[in-house]
């Protein structure tokens, strides 16, 4: 920056820097993928919590720090090729003023260790060995998104389908000029062996203690954890799909040569190979993709055959379908078979 930088404070000069050190170090280490996570060791295995900004990363990993909890960071963690988890050996840092809903004991940690404060931030430092050293690996156990609802009164968690987990991980990483296929290399693996989960908590203290205990000694790879599973979650993550005109129903169609697919539990993961763009197809558009892939076939086929399997009327059924192949066709996944 030829003409600096103007912070207001030696802690916000400090956070400044630590993000340009922590990014600088992914960019070297070739083999590291960055991700935007907190992580934290359950039972000698990380738990990644891959979120956004603002999302409550931080708030829960200083949580699980006071519940008892080894951290590997609170906003960043580099992850191997064998998805082991890299430390940077950062602190975790909390936005301040601390929310009013924080409980007393959490209250208390935040307090009995914090490190450099502005108005605006303080770092938590945690006591002893509670924060891991930089380059410290740990194996990944399990991956777990957030939802915050303060009407909540007690912890819930909730299994999703691992394609869930592999969205976040695609959308949440720092590898920005990477191929996606690079990335499905790095990521497809990880996710076909640990479990994705979804924690819907109010009180961040009360959340870590209850996953915490419910992950030790549990986390079998995509087998059980004791907690419930929902088949959707989060529809509107990234928008209402467009609505298309249905394709005429008789219209012949097969999948692109151009796109190679990936896999994951039920569900299937497109990649264009011109542009580049990944695709989710869940469990019933990837039983149409694998019919499309032997022969060529119509809307209305299609449609039926789904209608006698799922025991729906028909006609529904094959206008959705002739919807779906509408924007397939839009998208370049699909062409027409005649």
């Amino acid at each position: 920056m030829p003409r600096g930088l103007e912070l207001p404070t030696s802690t916000a000069a400090v956070c400044s820097l630590i993000a340009d050190l922590g990014g600088d170090y992914l960019d070297r280490e070739a083999s590291l993928l960055g991700l935007h996570c907190a992580s934290v060791e359950v039972d000698g295995r990380l738990v990644l919590f891959p979120e956004g900004h603002r999302a409550g990363k931080s708030t829960l990993a200083v949580a699980f720090s006071a519940a008892g909890y080894r951290l590997f960071g609170d906003d960043v963690l580099g992850l191997t090729r064998e998805g082991e988890g890299v430390a940077l050996g950062m602190a975790p840092r909390l936005r301040l003023p601390l929310p009013e809903s924080f409980s007393p004991p959490l209250v208390e940690y935040a307090e009995a260790h914090a490190g450099p404060q502005d108005s605006r931030y303080r770092f938590v430092l945690p006591p002893g060995n509670g924060l891991a050293e930089h380059g410290e690996r740990c194996a990944v156990g399990a991956l777990v998104l957030l939802e915050r609802d303060d009407r909540l009164t007690s912890p819930d968690i909730i299994r999703l389908q691992p394609g869930e987990g592999l969205l976040q991980l695609l959308m949440q990483n720092f590898a920005y000029h990477a191929r996606p296929e690079a990335l499905m290399a790095h990521l497809l693996p990880l996710m076909e062996r640990v479990p994705c989960l979804l924690l819907r908590y109010a009180e961040p203290l009360t959340a870590a203690r209850h996953l915490g205990a419910t992950l030790e000694g549990g986390m079998q790879g995509n087998q059980g954890c004791g907690v419930g599973s929902r088949e959707g979650f989060r529809p509107d993550r990234r928008g209402a799909p467009a609505i298309n005109d249905p394709v005429p129903a008789q219209r012949r169609w097969v999948t692109c040569r151009e796109v190679r697919t990936y896999p994951l539990g039920r569900e299937l993961f497109l990649i264009q190979s011109g542009s580049g763009e990944i695709h989710r197809l869940n469990e019933t558009g990837t039983m149409i993709w694998r019919l499309l892939g032997q022969e060529s076939l119509g809307g209305r086929e299609l449609g039926e055959l789904l209608a006698e399997y799922y025991g729906q009327p028909a006609e529904p059924v094959i206008e959705d379908v002739c919807r779906w192949l509408a924007g397939l066709a839009d998208v370049g996944l699909v062409t027409s078979g005649e």
